[in-house]
């Protein structure tokens, strides 16, 4: 498997959350696991988003990548259709148990729980093959809302030889579901070179004229555009903090079911001129965005009627990879994202006056600002993709090769 423990073991990996596009905490979360496990060790069963795109990523990774039509990579699923959504449901698990029969793996690893894994538990219940299943949040407090998946999810939880946790918060959630906790490891998330470039000279210059951001003070949120990230909450006390503070400018990067929305509020309130909405930038733009802002900024919530929150937002991370202070909500496993009052704040999310205060703190006392930024930078340096790869690694080797000479 890895050339860590010498081992030959073959990984059968299920997951819609994987590049192109690499966009999304989860997506980035798998990629930097399994991008450095020993060439031809894994196969990775994955959405298809563009032969073109998904070609580079396949042979930059150096594992057999089979990408198939019928499954929604997550951050299409707001555009998904009811009929798109109705065959991942009923093929993805067909097509799974068909891949498992062929592929003979030692292990199946679910990605993120979903529909795919009624193939690893069906397997698991009929044939013994273990399998091991990636954990975030949201996918397990808004199953709550659903009741079959509830079932389904507290099965595979129960027969899962390995469930890895992105934060302590998500070790809790299952700790709470009835998931003995020496089967449950934290592995948080890590941040990928691509994130962590220091932006040219050149890239920095193009981004502060595409974006208007000479002379002005930055503010960046980078996600999915989403309720649950509170977008909508910054845009709400801009107009106060422009009245402290008139060279303020928001950036936005990302995109999602609740831009429409998100650009109606700018509208309101006339805002144009001080809120860009960036898309999907590229790895070198994102790096000049970083590199650019003042406070990285995020009051994440969870939602009242889906209980969807976040686990270990990565962006936080990336952010202190640029050395930049962050302020997030109070909600989900941001505590590990954010030290607070070291490498930022962490504020109630659904509060605006604790989000202008916090806000205008680190922009009035820069030197605070710069210390938080330098501790950011000192504690994501040991948060690397090779250091959690290896910690897989060396886990799966100690239940892999037991289990499987078990079955001989």
């Amino acid at each position: 498997m890895a050339e860590t423990n010498g081992a030959n073991n073959k990984i059968l990996l299920f997951t819609a959350s994987f590049p192109p596009p690499a966009a999304g905490g989860s997506v980035e979360y798998l990629y930097n696991i399994f991008s450095h496990f020993q060439p031809g060790t894994v196969v990775i069963n994955t959405g298809n988003s563009g032969k073109e795109m998904s070609d580079v990523i396949d042979q930059k990774l150096q594992q057999h990548v089979i990408r198939s039509s019928h499954i929604i990579h997550v951050v299409n699923g707001h555009r998904a259709t009811k009929l798109h959504r109705l065959a991942q449901n009923i093929l993805w698990p067909l097509n799974a148990c068909r891949l498992i029969a062929k592929e003979k793996p030692d292990l199946v690893a679910i990605g993120e729980f979903s529909i795919v894994s009624i193939a690893a538990l069906a397997f698991r219940i009929f044939f013994k093959l273990p399998y091991v299943l990636f954990t975030y949040a949201e996918e397990i407090t808004y199953i709550d809302t659903r009741p079959l998946y509830k079932k389904l999810l507290n099965s595979v939880l129960k027969n899962a030889i390995a469930v890895f946790a992105v934060s302590e918060y998500t070790r809790q959630l299952l700790i709470e579901r009835g998931t003995a906790p020496q089967i449950i490891h934290k592995v948080l998330p890590s941040v990928g070179e691509n994130k962590c470039l220091v932006a040219s000279k050149e890239d920095i210059e193009r981004t502060l004229i595409k974006y208007g951001l000479v002379g002005k003070k930055v503010l960046l949120t980078v996600g999915r555009i989403v309720e649950r990230k509170g977008h909508e909450t910054v845009i709400q006390v801009l107009p106060d903090l422009l009245k402290q503070n008139p060279n303020i400018k928001y950036v936005i990067v990302g995109i999602g079911p609740y831009e429409n929305i998100l650009r109606r509020k700018i509208t309101n309130r006339g805002l144009h001129e001080q809120v860009a909405l960036a898309g999907c930038a590229d790895d070198s733009e994102l790096s000049a965005l970083y590199d650019l802002c003042d406070v990285f900024v995020m009051p994440h919530r969870e939602l009242p009627n889906t209980n969807d929150t976040e686990g270990c937002p990565t962006v936080f991370l990336e952010a202190s990879a640029h050395g930049k202070p962050c302020i997030g909500g109070n909600a989900g496993g941001v505590a590990d994202a954010i030290l607070h009052g070291k490498t930022g704040l962490i504020i109630d999310g659904t509060n605006p006056a604790e989000l202008s205060g916090a806000i205008m703190y680190l922009l009035n006392y820069p030197e605070v600002a710069k210390q938080m930024g330098e501790s950011g930078r000192e504690y994501v340096s040991t948060l690397t993709p090779e250091a959690n790869s290896k910690a897989v690694q060396i886990y799966l080797s100690s239940v892999i090769t037991p289990i499987s000479k078990s079955l001989i």
